[in-house]
């Protein structure tokens, strides 16, 4: 068991690229992780981390160990929930990756009551814009909007979000209101983290490329951007439905909307019997505004 516990902090250590951190999560003091990857690397004859007052790295030794070790912890978690969702209650920790703010307004208070309902639970909520490997990096499950890839992974459909084209009553009366989707090759369009945008013509979705002076990877940046009167933003229904009911936005090319922003709950196949999985997600499915 000692080296066990050795192991999970080397893990850890890893993950976090911080001795502090490290032993913040695992509810232990630096020095006690320190002491246990020293125990270690004497155990095995092999140096696994280079420590210097600015950096930590892992060793060529070290990371073929942590990879060894990673699935080694993965496959013991595995099997203890295999034992936790014979009693199909949802109990232990639940890894959710989710972006922006649709993950704030919607997600989080949707976990916190899962949470309420099942005091067995405990979430981790980690808000990122980047593509997540769930299986490496060892989350439960990924919200994700829009036109999923092809994958192996499991998707099920939670809600559906419909994206907004809009701009300022000022940009639109100084730069004109456009007509037809193809009239946004002559307006200032504020990006994204996509340089596309998606609409529908002829029962058809189609992607359009646009560009402008303004991107960010930040929906509120962008909302406030097009409040301001700099461009035309496309923008999923919750981040400015406030500015047009107040009017500091209006829709344009409505008649253009896509049909397919659905929101998904994706998760790996090892996840699909999971008590805490399976549950979570009928519950968003219940509880998310369709």
């Amino acid at each position: 068991m000692h080296n066990f516990e050795a192991i999970e902090a080397f893990v850890s250590v890893v993950d976090h690229q911080s001795f502090a951190r490290a032993a913040e999560g695992l509810g232990v003091s630096r020095s006690h992780v320190s002491k246990l990857i020293a125990a270690l690397e004497s155990r095995l004859g092999a140096q696994l981390l280079v420590r210097t007052t600015r950096k930590l790295s892992v060793t060529e030794v070290g990371q073929a160990f942590f990879l060894r070790c990673q699935d080694v912890l993965r496959t013991l978690r595995e099997a203890e929930e295999a034992v936790q969702d014979l009693q199909e209650t949802p109990r232990g920790r639940l890894r959710i990756t989710v972006a922006g703010a649709f993950g704030e307004d919607f997600i989080a208070p949707a976990a916190a009551e899962f949470m309420a309902r099942y005091p067995d639970i405990s979430i981790e909520l980690d808000f990122s814009n980047r593509l997540v490997d769930l299986i490496a990096e060892g989350y439960d499950l990924a919200i994700r909007a829009g036109t999923l890839q092809d994958s192996s992974l499991i998707a099920r459909r939670i809600g559906s979000r419909r994206l907004v084209t809009c701009a300022s009553p000022d940009y639109l009366e100084r730069c004109g209101v456009p007509g037809e989707v193809h009239e946004l090759v002559n307006h200032n369009c504020l990006v994204g983290t996509l340089s596309t945008w998606r609409f529908r013509e002829a029962r058809k979705n189609f992607d359009l490329a646009v560009s402008g002076n303004w991107r960010s990877n930040n929906g509120r940046a962008l909302t406030h951007a097009a409040i301001m009167g700099v461009g035309i933003v496309q923008l999923p229904d919750f981040y400015v439905r406030e500015a047009l009911n107040r009017g500091t936005l209006l829709p344009v090319l409505a008649d253009c909307v896509a049909t397919d922003a659905a929101v998904w709950a994706v998760y790996p196949h090892n996840r699909h019997l999971s008590a805490k999985v399976r549950m979570f997600v009928s519950h968003l499915a219940e509880v998310l505004p369709d």
